[in-house]
């Protein structure tokens, strides 16, 4: 029965060359961003994951009112405060707030970093690194 099957999709292909070409490539280029999708998806739902207490780590995303489905996820400085004494529920809150060149000196050793990150304090006592 399936070597039945087989000779007649062999012939079809051969009869209908641009047909099969069509529907092969279009089954391909599905197949292609359909795992593509998978793998982005995954990819989201994995963010910050690692963290002991995952489920409980927030991110602030202000939305552009010109392009709704556009979020950045840059506000200001106040924002975390103003959080925990607004709400009961933020137990802790971390800034961060990247830099340009900046000089960093240990003793004196000194030198220039291109690209860095400044944090809080609180950074260490926040829940994510116990």
């Amino acid at each position: 029965m399936f070597k039945n099957y087989l000779k007649i999709t062999i012939r079809n292909f051969l009869k209908y060359k641009i047909y099969s070409f069509i529907n092969i490539s279009g089954l391909a280029i599905g197949m292609a961003c359909c795992l593509l999708i998978m793998l982005w998806v995954q990819d989201e739902l994995s963010f910050d994951k690692f963290h002991a207490n995952a489920g409980s780590i927030y991110r602030v995303v202000v939305m552009d009112r010109d392009n709704p489905a556009r979020g950045v996820a840059r506000v200001g400085a106040p924002w975390g405060p103003a959080l925990q004494r607004e709400y009961a529920e933020v137990s802790n809150f971390v800034r961060f707030r990247f830099t340009g060149r900046s000089l960093v000196a240990s003793g004196d050793k000194r030198f220039y970093e291109s690209e860095g990150l400044h944090a809080d304090a609180t950074i260490f006592r926040c829940s994510l690194f116990h």
